[in-house]
């Protein structure tokens, strides 16, 4: 029994969201990275998953007895072999990496065969990202990268360190180059501006990106839905081959 539950280190929605896109999966091999105090993997558990590894940078807090953990930088190569599970689990990690897209491929290349990987990461698609983007130079949840680097460089805390905004086609490109294919697309939460002429404008806007990519034939694997136009992080289920 856990006496003490352990912290989750993301915003409501996150596992729910998550574990929608697992479903009523067959038990199999997972791994959570970076798995903090290990409160994924607790609903993993929960959800039915019984064989679970977990890795992150620090071992401080992690309370899942029956989940195996080892302190490791992921940074570096993962400690597993090509091929090991069935599951690979990241919740809102790549965006904090130096090199995101090398540890996606790390995690593209642990994973079995006919395996799923999950991400979740900050939603640079959204409508609210790409105005913030436009007008101010930033991305929500990255502002600190750009008032208070020095800030962030101080605390030494990888975890509340947020330097790599994801490009959804870069991601997109990385997972096919690993043999992998992405098949749903959704987010955490959608948000709602509090004031309505606020909402009228996003909406607007939307319309607009929407009549851009139909005019321009863009492909669209589900990025001009209402959970990524509107949504917090986005949350990606990819399949490999």
């Amino acid at each position: 029994m856990i006496d003490t539950p352990p912290r989750a280190f993301v915003v409501e929605g996150h596992y729910p969201a998550v574990l929608r896109l697992l479903g009523k999966a067959a038990p199999g091999r997972c791994l959570d990275v970076p798995a903090g105090q290990g409160a994924f993997a607790l609903e993993l558990l929960k959800h039915g998953q019984t064989d679970i590894d977990c890795l992150d940078i620090t071992d401080e807090g992690f309370c899942v007895p029956e989940a195996r953990f080892a302190k490791y930088n992921a940074n570096d190569p993962l400690p597993f072999a090509d091929a090991t599970f069935d599951y690979v689990f990241s919740i809102e990690g790549i965006e904090h990496f130096d090199s995101p897209f090398t540890f996606v491929m790390e995690l593209c290349r642990v994973l079995k065969p006919g395996g799923r990987l999950f991400i979740t990461t900050p939603n640079t698609f959204s409508v609210d990202a790409r105005v913030k983007y436009l007008l101010s130079g930033y991305f929500p949840r990255f502002r600190p990268l750009m008032e208070e680097p020095h800030r962030l460089l101080a605390d030494g805390d990888i975890r509340d360190t947020h330097v790599a905004p994801i490009y959804f086609w870069q991601l997109n490109y990385f997972l096919l180059r690993c043999g992998l294919k992405i098949g749903s697309i959704t987010s955490n939460a959608r948000l709602r501006k509090p004031r309505l002429l606020q909402r009228i404008a996003e909406r607007c806007v939307a319309a607009l990106i929407r009549l851009n990519s139909r005019r321009r034939k863009l492909p669209d694997p589900g990025i001009t839905s209402d959970d990524v136009l509107f949504g917090d992080c986005i949350v990606i289920e990819a399949i490999k081959a």
